[in-house]
């Protein structure tokens, strides 16, 4: 029996993710064909109800040494203490290298003593060949476990600690991205239009050639929305804790910003700019809004404050 004591990064119904450290004084881990050295470390994917589990070893240093997929006997972590039944078949997976199945042997011996029942034998061999057979083809380990190396931890914490500022960041920074991809395909688009049709040309009415540009257009914001909400684009897929916005920052935001609106009531000089900023701040806070109030279960006061006072300040520059 061996006891681990490791940091609970993400607690989900299909998948929990726990990260393994060694102390720097610690001996070496044997695990897969390596050792995991002291100060290296190991995220561990365990999927309740399934038979196996899948570490992602990494040195000291934070190289990544390779893919552990451990069988198991299925878990069911319902307490602070996980209780989990090593059935000994591995596979081991190193970048660059031929997935291997380790333990056959210690299988075979423990089968042999009647340490474990046939039916686990039969299961572990048959869901270890799946296994095999998915990481030589490249499908295997699991999507969740590319998604998360080892510096995907800050952001694990993230959401972890404060899930309702995790999730509004990772929206707004997904409408930026859809922002600046918008207009980058709009630009590209346009310059393309204009060096081949008349579409773009001053005095031209509805032609066939600005239908195709405005279509064409539409088509463009229609997918980059769906690729950025979905995280598919770069500069989407993960929220760092020392780039998030807080709410408190956008509420300060909007004091700020209040002062030109009080010194530019008639709206002549700043109107239109200033109208622009308060209704993305007010996007920006209905967002922080609802997030906190449905992750974190608490009523989001600045985020509510500081969106009526945008609500105020745009209707004094439009009045």
């Amino acid at each position: 029996m061996q006891h681990f004591s490791q940091e609970l990064l993400h607690d989900g119904a299909a998948c929990k993710i726990t990260l393994l450290v060694l102390d720097e004084e610690a001996s070496p881990l044997p695990i897969g064909e390596t050792e995991v050295p002291p100060g290296g470390a190991v995220l561990w994917f365990m999927f309740p109800g399934r038979s196996y589990e899948v570490g992602s070893v990494y040195d000291a240093a934070g190289r990544f040494l390779g893919h552990y997929t451990n069988f198991v006997q299925p878990p069911r972590p319902e307490t602070a203490v996980w209780h989990l039944t090593d059935l000994f078949l591995d596979v081991w997976q190193v970048p660059g290298q031929p997935p291997r199945l380790l333990d056959e042997d210690e299988l075979t011996e423990a089968a042999q003593h009647g340490w474990v029942s046939s039916e686990d034998v039969e299961r572990t061999r048959a869901e270890a060949a799946a296994v095999l057979r998915a990481a030589r083809a490249d499908h295997w380990p699991p999507g969740v476990v590319l998604r998360n190396p080892l510096d995907a931890v800050p952001s694990l914490r993230f959401r972890r600690d404060a899930p309702g500022t995790f999730f509004a960041n990772l929206v707004i920074g997904r409408l930026i991205a859809f922002g600046i991809y918008s207009l980058g395909a709009i630009s590209l688009t346009s310059i393309v239009f204009a060096a081949f049709t008349n579409a773009l040309q001053p005095g031209v009415g509805l032609t066939g050639g600005r239908i195709a540009w405005l279509g064409l257009i539409a088509v463009e914001l229609v997918l980059l929305l769906g690729l950025a909400l979905a995280g598919k684009l770069p500069a989407t897929r993960r929220t760092r804790p020392e780039e998030a916005l807080t709410e408190k920052l956008l509420f300060l935001g909007t004091l700020v910003s209040g002062a030109a609106v009080m010194l530019y009531p008639d709206g002549r000089l700043w109107g239109g700019a200033l109208t622009g900023l308060y209704a993305t701040l007010a996007v920006f806070l209905s967002i922080f809004a609802v997030s906190r109030a449905w992750f974190d279960r608490r009523f989001p006061y600045l985020a509510v404050m500081g969106l009526a006072v945008c609500v105020v300040a745009i209707l004094v520059l439009l009045l």
